[in-house]
Order: C-alpha cells, then sequence, then structure tokens
C-alpha cells in the first residue's frame, strides 16, 4: 500500500496542475487573438446597399455624360457634313450672276451683307452702302460668275471710326500678326522686296457670294495677311489674277479705333 505524500508535495502538485491549466489557457487565448485579423483581412469589406446605389448613379450619370458628348459629336459631324454637302451643291451648280449677298463663316464672320460691281479704276474705292455691301471688280480678274477660270476680287470698306462691312475681318487679320516683328519678304512683281505679315487665323473659313436666283459659289479661305498700302499692287500673290478657282478679299487695316497703314489681304480657294 503506497504511502501518502506529504502535505507540501500535495500542495505542489495542485500548485503545478492550476498553474499548467492556465497556461494553456492563456496559450490558446493567444492563439485565437492571431488569428482574428487573418479571417477579418479574409472577409473583405461589406458593401451596403447605399454604396451599391451610390456606384449605380455614378455610373449611369457617367453614361448620360459620354452619351451627351457623343450625340453633341453626333450634332457638329452632321453640321459639317450639311455644310459641305451645301457647298458642294453650291459650286457643282450654276455660277451667281449679277448682284446678291455676301457671306463667310468663322472667326470674323460676316452676315446680312450684298455684293455688286465696281469697275477697276485706281484708287479702288468701292462705292456704299460701306457698312452692308462690298463689290467685286470688273476688269481685274473674273466675275464671279466665271468663278472657276480665274481670280475673283472683292473689295469692302474697314474703318476705326464705325463697324464697317469688312471690319470683322480687317480686326482680325490685324490682331493676329505682330507688327513688332520682322515681316516676311517677298519678290515684287517689280523685282523690289514686298514686306508681308502672315495669319492662317481664317483658314478654313468660307465665303459664299449667293445672287437673288440662288445660284452661289463658295470658297474656303487658305490665307490671310497685311501688306503695306503702296506695296500691295505689286505683291504676287494679289495681283495673279489668272490663278483659277481663287478669290481675293481687300480692306484697310484697323486695330481698334486706328487705321494703319496696310491692307487685309484674304486669299481663298473654291471649296
Amino acid at each position: 500500500m503506497p504511502q501518502p505524500l506529504p502535505t507540501s508535495r500535495r500542495k505542489f502538485t495542485v500548485l503545478l496542475t492550476v498553474l499548467l491549466i492556465a497556461l494553456f489557457t492563456a496559450a490558446m487565448i493567444f492563439s485565437t487573438s492571431l488569428r482574428q485579423p487573418d479571417m477579418q483581412a479574409s472577409t473583405g469589406p461589406t458593401t451596403t446597399e447605399s454604396e451599391k446605389d451610390r456606384s449605380t448613379t455614378t455610373k449611369e450619370k457617367h453614361h448620360k455624360q459620354d452619351k451627351g458628348e457623343s450625340d453633341r459629336d453626333n450634332a457638329k459631324k452632321d453640321q459639317k457634313n450639311r455644310t459641305r454637302s451645301a457647298q458642294a451643291t453650291n459650286n457643282a451648280g450654276a455660277a451667281p450672276h449679277g448682284a446678291g449677298a455676301f457671306s463667310m463663316t468663322g472667326p470674323a464672320a460676316i452676315h446680312g451683307a450684298t455684293y455688286d460691281v465696281m469697275p477697276y479704276q485706281l484708287p479702288l474705292n468701292p462705292a456704299g452702302p460701306q457698312a452692308t455691301m462690298v463689290r467685286w471688280v470688273d476688269g481685274l480678274g473674273v466675275s464671279p460668275q466665271r468663278a472657276r477660270q480665274g481670280t475673283v476680287y472683292v473689295l469692302g470698306h474697314a474703318w476705326g471710326s464705325a463697324p464697317l462691312v469688312f471690319n470683322p475681318i480687317s480686326e482680325t487679320v490685324t490682331a493676329a500678326v505682330d507688327l513688332n516683328k520682322p515681316p516676311r519678304m517677298i519678290n515684287g512683281t517689280d523685282n523690289k522686296p514686298v514686306k508681308r505679315y502672315a495669319t492662317g487665323t481664317l483658314n478654313g473659313s468660307r465665303i459664299t457670294m449667293r445672287d437673288h436666283s440662288g445660284h452661289a459659289r463658295t470658297w474656303r479661305v487658305t490665307n490671310s495677311w497685311l501688306v503695306d498700302k503702296n506695296e500691295a499692287i505689286v505683291d504676287p500673290d494679289v495681283m495673279a489674277q489668272h490663278r483659277p478657282g481663287r478669290i481675293i478679299l481687300i480692306a484697310c487695316a484697323v486695330s481698334g479705333v486706328q487705321d494703319l497703314g496696310y491692307n487685309v489681304i484674304v486669299e481663298g480657294t473654291l471649296a
């Protein structure tokens, strides 16, 4: 029969057992706390119904914006196509004969103007009404009716003290060049240098002359420049009157209320 353990040994055994149980329990709790973040990470964020609604609304807004931009782009394309079609129809049909309406699109738009004829007589001074009428020159180049065979010359007034018919093109072209910079020098028809200040600011604009019967011709602007008034008559591009399918607009240069010693030249070709 085994001998009973001394009292001190029994106490030690009980304490050791309690200590082991406590250590085991603490280890289990610590292990569980380490695993908990991993469980949360693997679960991932929860998307609420309100967040889903906001996401759907945002997508719908973006879709509507994209659709609106697409519709605007399509409208612009349709407008361009209609414009090109009208221009093609203008130039495919009968040419204008006699007086009629003059218009121009682009940054120097001109609407509601009329045109008629004037003789080639120096100095060139187109008759009025100066605020609304331009004149093509009979005796220099060709008439609008023969636009394919040569250059049509159209003159209009621009003035610093009042808005006349060609003020839009004069002010726009003059503002687009820097008269403080050296000009481009070209050889004039008199073999002397001609000074030019050129800009593409009106390029792509459309010029249309339409008679009272609806017959029309349309030109697309390809270049614009300022030339000294005393040198314009020897500028080789201004005076190339037999160059086919071309138009030349001529006005005085205006900067604000100031009239300058230059002519504004706008050149275009049949669209």
